[in-house]
């Protein structure tokens, strides 16, 4: 039987042990591998759940300071058989806005208290008009207010009881009539000069319909 040297006794084991070490740092760099990926994978995950929530916020309620707030009355030239005002686009003062993407115009008004007021110009030719406030109201006692033709006040409300939703004010249809093309200024607030109303309610906007 041939021996072995003690020299090669001795490189076989620093090939033995090469081998070894390379085998670990390959085993090792494989199993680094799925812990970097599952991190990068639960910082996603972290980041998308972030923006996710950011965006539900940004569809429910957001500061008034996110709209474009209406410096002077507006005018607003009525036409086709059906205009719609939005409550963001009139001048209003103490009004607070919700924003939800849900709302017409994505914005819709609180009317927080006695001397909040929204306003409005609207040329209009003569004829008849019906206006209906698109509102929605918790209760009972936070459903009335007055919509203004000029000086004129009308009482509207939702159904009774509420809805407790958005429904247009159909129980109580504004009506007027002109004679001849005019500029009307038109007004919403909690009262009229004789009788209170309530306050409360969240108003979307008003629609102004020519009638036949």
């Amino acid at each position: 039987m041939r021996s072995i040297s003690k020299k090669n006794m001795l490189s076989a084991a620093i090939i033995a042990a090469s081998f070894l070490l390379f085998f670990s740092c390959v085993s090792a760099t494989q199993s680094d591998r799925p812990q970097s990926e599952e991190k990068t994978e639960q910082s996603k995950s972290e980041t998308e759940k972030k923006s996710e929530t950011e965006n539900k916020t940004d569809k429910t309620e957001n500061p008034a300071a996110e709209r474009k707030r209406v410096a002077e009355i507006p005018k607003i030239v009525f036409s086709g058989g059906i205009q719609r005002i939005e409550i963001e686009d009139m001048f209003t003062e103490n009004f607070s806005f919700i924003r939800n993407d849900e709302y017409s115009g994505t914005f819709a008004g609180k009317l927080d208290n006695s001397v909040s007021v929204a306003k409005a110009f609207v040329q209009c030719p003569a004829g008849s008009y019906e206006i209906l406030a698109r509102e929605k109201a918790t209760d009972s006692d936070h459903a009335a207010f007055y919509i203004f033709v000029d000086n004129e006040p009308y009482r509207v409300s939702p159904s009774e009881p509420p809805l407790g939703s958005f429904e247009n004010t159909t129980r109580t249809p504004v009506t007027f009539t002109l004679e001849a093309d005019t500029e009307v200024l038109i007004t919403v607030q909690a009262n009229s000069p004789h009788h209170p109303g309530q306050t409360g309610m969240v108003i979307d906007y008003l629609q102004i319909r020519k009638l036949p």
